[in-house]
């Protein structure tokens, strides 16, 4: 017989604000809300055969418009994130990075302009290495130019990984990359993964260091679709609440991943246990932490939302 559990609170972190030095660039004075790719389409490319839930401008379309008519928009959640998989495998011979011409035939400013035109924020995914997480070209070698195609395509928001890359040179790295971005003159919120990698690698992240560059910050591991993973995410952000919860703060903010939200089935992976996951606002905020839910929605974009 299948479990159905509701979770109304997430209270697990964050009573505690002090003031210090941090990332002054105007913006996500309250956490970011938004939705974002990863969770639910991962990498799919395979727009032939799948061609509703493969990475491609008529996702990012299709989720604009979801958040202005499912009445998201009203309620605060103004990002539309691409997260890996957008790029070809390989650069122009300039060194530009190219959206995949199948499947953002338009090209990614045809797509910021399209979020914009919906009163949304447009939001776009890099790696601080050689390649992205998937294997798609990373910005090592090209900060300066991938920084001004960004301007140029009015990003809002850059997230940006950290695979392929040397955890002890991301304290350098990131804060030169935000650095480059601040340059451009136009404002983006610089989303890190420096402090998780760095974890991975044994290594104490400098939180005074990482606040003074970044407007949020990846500290744990990725959510997956199931109970295990959010649990494990709650139980770290509770067993570490004294390292993290001093860092968060208007405009530089904590990020544990994405909220699973509204009729989540864990049993994907778990098929005994079915879990409906219910955020209240006040968990959020004393989480301090970004918001990015999935939710259950009609058609083909079932259990999509990851706000």
């Amino acid at each position: 017989m299948n479990q159905c559990i509701s979770i109304f609170y997430i209270t697990v972190i964050v009573f505690v604000t002090e003031y210090t030095n941090a990332l002054e660039n105007g913006l996500v004075r309250t956490p970011p809300m938004g939705w974002l790719s990863w969770e639910r389409f991962r990498c799919n490319t395979d727009c032939k055969n799948d061609p509703d839930n493969c990475i491609s401008e008529r996702l990012f379309q299709v989720m604009a418009d979801l958040l202005i008519t499912e009445g998201y928009a009203a309620a605060g959640y103004e990002y539309v994130n691409v997260d890996d998989c957008w790029l070809e495998k390989h650069r122009s011979p300039s060194g530009q990075l190219i959206a995949d011409r199948s499947r953002f035939p338009s090209g990614m400013r045809a797509l910021s302009d399209y979020i914009h035109s919906k009163g949304l924020k447009f939001g776009i995914y890099e790696d601080y290495g050689n390649y992205t997480c998937a294997g798609y070209p990373g910005i090592i070698g090209h900060q300066y130019e991938d920084a001004r195609l960004f301007a140029d395509w009015k990003v809002d928001y850059v997230k940006l990984d950290g695979c392929y890359a040397f955890p002890h040179e991301m304290e350098k790295g990131y804060s030169e990359f935000q650095d480059i971005l601040n340059k451009t003159g136009r404002p983006m919120v610089f989303s890190c993964s420096w402090p998780v990698y760095q974890i991975y690698a044994g290594i104490r992240p400098n939180y005074t260091s990482i606040k003074e560059n970044c407007n949020l910050w990846r500290n744990y591991d990725d959510v997956q679709d199931s109970w295990v993973s959010v649990e494990s995410i709650i139980d770290y952000y509770g067993n570490n609440q004294d390292l993290i919860a001093p860092n968060s703060g208007p405009g530089h903010w904590n990020d544990p991943d994405m909220d699973l939200y509204e009729n989540v089935d864990y049993g994907i992976l778990y098929p005994s246990t079915k879990i409906k996951v219910k955020v209240n606002p006040s968990g959020v905020v004393m989480l301090k932490a970004e918001v990015y839910v999935d939710a259950k929605y009609p058609n083909s974009y079932k259990y999509v939302f990851s706000l």
